[in-house]
């Protein structure tokens, strides 16, 4: 009897030795696979892509943030235009594989093909995350997030940042030409914004909404008929995220739906073969745009 009992433990040491290493092995390569594609980063933005780097003060967190900042060809040549401005959240991702350590999502590539071909064109704002990014995408306390001041980031957004962006560029104001965008906790945060701030964000970009957060009260927000009618709305997923965030990206699509968005005011689009990430959104924003876009 002991002596099988002590066959048995043997062969379960062996199979979790071999686990391990294993699982470490597997962790290994994987670094050595980042380390590789971390090496071989370049700067990726078009030239008309302006970092500012820790200048925009934040007054109620008392801080700087990082803005990347996009304007058209022949921005500065035209200077009797003005364009319609993106915001968007997770802004670090939108121009420059180098500043997002990633996939960029290739926005300023998107709109330098409109340009050439002789689409419209837009400034774009891509706003960095915050150290603190779950409690500044969280718009609502709640027992996960207690630190929560996503309300209070979507208001310094929706008046300070837009003010100094109007101020410095030349833009169209009204709120059928401004744009707020986003990703996963973004995505969510872009579909906050829109309802609490329809005076402000005519139109939303809720790519891979993480609406799981506050899924009860988020979905409870409504706008009346009169707001909702002069809205677009893009909503998009990709086709391997999995049941909840394919489920609820959905949810938001058939509430504005119900509520009368037609097709050209609402789409909605699941991303083939991509999961939760920046390839999936990279794809969502070169199908966005230009329908977003057209007149």
């Amino acid at each position: 009897m002991k002596n099988r009992l002590s066959r048995i433990l043997l062969k379960v040491i062996i199979l979790l030795v071999v686990y391990m290493g294993y699982k470490y092995y597997g962790h290994y390569k994987e670094e050595q696979r980042k380390a590789a594609y971390y090496e071989n980063l370049v700067d990726t933005a078009s030239p008309t892509v302006t970092v500012l780097r820790d200048s925009i003060w934040i007054g109620y967190r008392n801080e700087k943030r990082t803005l990347h900042i996009y304007v058209p060809p022949g921005y500065d040549q035209d200077t009797a235009r003005n364009y319609p401005v993106m915001y968007f959240l997770d802004g670090e991702s939108s121009f420059n594989d180098l500043e997002n350590m990633a996939p960029e999502w290739q926005i300023d590539e998107v709109i330098n093909a409109a340009s050439a071909s002789g689409q419209p064109t837009a400034i774009v704002v891509g706003i960095n995350q915050a150290e603190d990014r779950d409690a500044e995408y969280t718009p609502m306390v709640d027992k996960d997030n207690p630190n929560a001041h996503g309300a209070e980031f979507a208001q310094w957004v929706a008046t300070d940042l837009k003010n100094w962006i109007d101020s410095n560029y030349r833009t169209q104001t009204k709120p059928s030409s401004t744009t707020i965008g986003g990703i996963s906790r973004s995505g969510m945060m872009a579909y906050y914004m829109l309802m609490a701030h329809p005076d402000v964000f005519g139109n939303a970009v809720i790519q891979s909404p993480s609406m799981w957060v506050d899924y009860d009260r988020l979905m409870a927000m409504n706008l009346p008929d009169s707001e909702l009618r002069n809205k677009r709305i893009f909503v998009s997923v990709g086709g391997h995220e999995g049941g909840e965030m394919l489920s609820q990206a959905e949810d938001i699509y058939e509430k504005f739906k119900a509520q009368g968005l037609k097709e050209d005011a609402l789409r909605f689009e699941i991303i083939p073969k991509e999961g939760h990430g920046h390839l999936t959104w990279r794809k969502s924003f070169a199908i966005m745009y230009p329908w977003l876009m057209r007149k």
